[in-house]
């Protein structure tokens, strides 16, 4: 099972003038280091927090979001946030995802997601898989345009999209 809990209850910031990209954007318009996403990852949960992980991981969200739309069969994302390092192997099988991952470092945990073991595999169906992403994405975009953020950030043209 693959889901994103997200607790819409945060405080935003303020438009800092000179960010450029929408990892600065994110980063400035959450003011706080606060675990509000749970990534559920089959029954491991690894808190998430917008302002460190979400902006850190940005790019290489979209980049793994972007591989998908383009259906790629195999490919890998790298991650490297404050709360966790992983490189994911993902293969498209007919309409569902087959996800290897390498845990490298996951805080908040003396066990990685089951060390590394076979049933730390994720299948997933790709439409769920991107909806739970799209889902967290669209809230992203709607915080940043709040806070007076608009589509002239660099990397901003996924956001349109959603």
């Amino acid at each position: 099972m693959f889901r994103i809990k997200i607790n819409n209850e945060v405080s935003l910031g303020k438009i800092d003038y000179d960010d450029e990209t929408v990892c600065e954007a994110i980063h400035s318009t959450y003011p706080e280091y606060h675990y509000d996403i749970s990534l559920i990852w089959n029954d491991f949960v690894i808190p998430l927090d917008r302002r460190g992980d979400i902006s850190e991981m940005y790019n290489d969200i979209i980049r793994m979001l972007n591989a998908l739309k383009r259906n790629e069969k195999d490919f890998s994302i790298s991650f490297l946030s404050s709360t966790f390092t992983a490189q994911w192997s993902i293969h498209v099988e007919s309409e569902n995802l087959r996800i290897l991952p390498k845990w490298i470092t996951v805080s908040f945990s003396d066990l990685q997601p089951y060390d590394n073991q076979q049933n730390s595999i994720l299948i997933v169906p790709t439409v769920e898989f991107i909806n739970e992403w799209n889902n967290l994405l669209k809230i992203i975009k709607d915080d940043l345009i709040k806070v007076g953020y608009n589509e002239n950030l660099e990397d901003f043209y996924y956001l349109k999209t959603l």
